[in-house]
């Protein structure tokens, strides 16, 4: 019951690195105790040496020390960053709940929804009724000619079925949105979970093939009632490595050019073979259009096979399943324990659900209502002067970036004024949006937890849809304004901060320069550079998907790239698993980048300043320290597994080893010899922005 999502371009991207230049170079006046406005030095290990595993010296006491919690997969940063958001979000739910709010506002929207959510006797009291009517509809299922109409429902419910098709912006053409048409339809991870041979690779299959016995149960289907099938759990499993086997890896979807392919609808319609498109588009209310997008045509021409391959009966199995696979958290108790069990515990390796409170606020945060508790989050948790010193060190990082812009080397003047261009026209938002949701057609009350996620659902699908014949808005935000994180988006050229993230221990106004350049700033750089990471240095300053590089230019990028994929290739995560350095490269740039040109706005920030020792380390080993420290996380194995394998993000220890070992001004600060670990030979160094 969750909306679909088509294909989402809200990336993070860049790198950047090379000789030091223009250092700041005033005095050590003296040195002074901690004053508590610094780094955390008791999360340091002094035992280890800097050069051995700077990670290690920066933040081995803290790691020892923080074991992941029973209720979470990974312990770092962001998690304690949260655990004070959820507080606030916590009192303010519980107040909203407790009052009697108005008709329609906030406080009643987010309220009620809470007040449904914690209501457990209400959930295990209806049980599976919410979805009984999606269940007899795949029941009354008569042709494979219907599967289309009955999918499209589905969609327009939120429901996300088979694939993913929905409205986005056009890649080529950013002026209007159009349909575009994804992959979907797994109940694992990603394509590799199917394809892998190896005995945890096998084993984990049979533990899925249990979990689709056991929520299958909850609907009345077991071996003495399966429809005819033999080994039901069996058969659903093939089919979803059917759909598996034509579906692009994890890497292979970074590859935009592949990924945009407008087809005719006629042309796309005959590809899917008894999957009747045009009656499919009808059923989503997309009007007369005469185009789609198609993302992977591979795997649509695959769902055409598997209508002739595989009977209606399993067609049937397979919906079901995935519709209660899909509703299981919004259902009764049982049911979301056992879908906990295999995707919390066995998938991600957490030994125990996490409170219902909790929970509440990731589903509210994830849903159409986000956005409302995002508004009550900074109305009261959030201040002017946060923002005004963010949009500062924006400001600051983006005069640095344009002058190692300038400086590059190996750049061509004419792709140097294409990246400045596009630099100097970044939009950026900060905090919160300027133009909120208008809620007034959505309908959430106190009786219903599963109608209310249905309504939040519909209220998005329809959102979505509409904007196919609307003007592109860019005011909207594609994150709620609390969430602890920021992205860039490559179509708007703007880079966005939420509130969420303006907090301690990523900015704090009571800390030193050295830690909120080390940590918002390397933030912001990050943004900053994806707009000129693998991914996003194919869009322009107008967010149009064209080439703005000369050949020379675009082959010089491609070999210093192509040094942190092989670097990040021999990073050896868990015994026998090494990070994708393919699939991290967006973000491993990105942190580079980001990390490199918050360190010159630092050095910028401190002319005519005097410099200071705290606790025997100058300003820069503390920018580098406060750095490695807001990385720092500790993962079960599970969830480090799932991490290396699905996210594009590297781990948080090799977010730091990384870009680290490739900065000269680094070597610098710590006397870090060649040789060292934590430093890269001279030939492998990446020198990017």
């Amino acid at each position: 019951m969750r909306i679909l999502v088509s294909i989402s371009l809200a990336t993070v991207i860049a790198s950047c690195s090379g000789p030091m230049k223009d250092k700041v170079v005033n005095e050590v006046v003296g040195e002074i105790e901690d004053s508590g406005n610094t780094i955390n030095f008791s999360y340091m290990d002094l035992s280890v040496k800097p050069g051995e595993d700077f990670y290690a010296y920066a933040n081995g006491t803290w790691t020892k020390n923080n074991p992941v919690p029973s209720t979470e997969t990974r312990w770092g940063s962001f998690n304690e960053l949260q655990k004070n958001n959820n507080a606030a979000l916590k009192a303010i739910l519980e107040k909203s709940a407790a009052s009697q709010n108005e008709k329609g506002s906030v406080d009643q929207l987010i309220g009620d929804y809470y007040y449904s959510f914690m209501d457990s006797n209400a959930r295990d009291k209806a049980g599976i009724e919410p979805i009984k009517p999606f269940l007899d509809k795949i029941d009354k299922l008569n042709s494979n000619k219907d599967l289309a109409t009955v999918i499209a429902d589905f969609h327009n419910d939120g429901l996300g079925l088979l694939m993913g098709i929905g409205v986005e912006q056009d890649l080529k053409d950013n002026s209007r949105n159009v349909v575009y048409a994804g992959q979907g339809g797994l109940g694992l991870p990603s394509k590799s979970y199917y394809t892998k041979t190896d005995d945890e690779s096998q084993k984990l299959r049979e533990d899925y093939k249990q979990h689709i016995v056991d929520m299958l149960a909850f609907i009345g289907i077991n071996d003495d009632n399966n429809g005819g099938i033999e080994d039901y759990s069996e058969k659903i499993l093939e089919f979803e490595t059917a759909l598996a086997d034509a579906s692009m890896t994890r890497v292979e979807l970074r590859n935009y050019f592949a990924q945009y392919n407008p087809t005719p609808l006629d042309e796309f319609d005959k590809a899917c073979g008894d999957f009747d498109v045009k009656q499919y588009i009808q059923a989503r209310s997309y009007g007369d259009i005469d185009t789609i997008i198609v993302s992977q045509p591979a795997f649509y021409s695959k769902i055409g096979t598997m209508l002739k391959d595989y009977p209606l009966d399993v067609w049937k199995l397979y919906l079901k399943f995935h519709v209660i696979n899909g509703a299981a958290n919004y259902l009764s108790s049982d049911i979301e324990k056992a879908r906990f069990a295999f995707y919390g515990k066995t998938l991600g390796g957490q030994k125990e659900m996490k409170p219902k409170w909790k929970t509440a606020i990731s589903d509210i945060s994830r849903n159409a209502l986000g956005e409302a508790l995002g508004h009550a989050f900074v109305n009261e948790n959030f201040t002017e002067s946060s923002k005004e010193k963010v949009n500062e060190m924006v400001e600051n990082l983006t005069i640095v970036f344009g002058e190692r812009i300038d400086k590059l080397e190996w750049m061509t003047a004419e792709t140097k004024a294409a990246a400045k261009t596009k630099l100097e026209s970044f939009t950026r938002k900060l905090g919160y949006p300027d133009k909120w949701t208008d809620y007034s057609s959505l309908e959430i009350s106190r009786t219903s937890y599963a109608n209310n996620v249905l309504n939040c659902a519909r209220f998005e699908i329809k959102e979505n849809t509409e904007k196919l014949h609307k003007p592109i808005d860019k005011t909207k935000w594609g994150m709620a304004p609390h969430i602890v994180n920021a992205y860039y988006n490559p179509l708007w050229n703007e880079i966005v901060f939420p509130a969420g993230i303006m907090q301690p221990p990523f900015f704090d106004p009571k800390k030193e320069d050295a830690v909120n350049y080390a940590r918002m700033g390397a933030v912001i750089g990050h943004e900053l550079t994806h707009g000129f990471d693998d991914q996003g240095a194919q869009f322009t300053a107008e967010g149009e998907f064209k080439n703005w590089w000369s050949e020379s230019d675009q082959m010089q990028f491609s070999a210093r790239t192509q040094k942190l994929v092989d670097q990040f290739n021999n990073y050896e995560a868990l015994p026998g698993l090494n990070i994708n350095g393919q699939l991290t490269l967006g973000e491993n740039i990105a942190d580079f980048g980001g990390l490199t040109i918050a360190y010159y706005a630092y050095q910028k920030s401190l002319e005519g300043k005097p410099r200071v020792k705290i606790g025997g380390l100058t300003n820069e080993q503390r920018f580098f320290v406060a750095f490695a420290q807001i990385w720092k996380t500790n993962y079960t194995d599970d969830a480090l597994k799932m991490q290396v394998n699905t996210n594009p993000h590297s781990p948080g220890k090799w977010r730091v080893l990384g870009p680290l070992s490739n900065m000269p001004e680094f070597f610098e600060a710590f006397d870090i010899k060649e040789g060292e670990a934590m430093r890269q030979s001279e030939e492998d160094i990446a020198v990017i922005w």
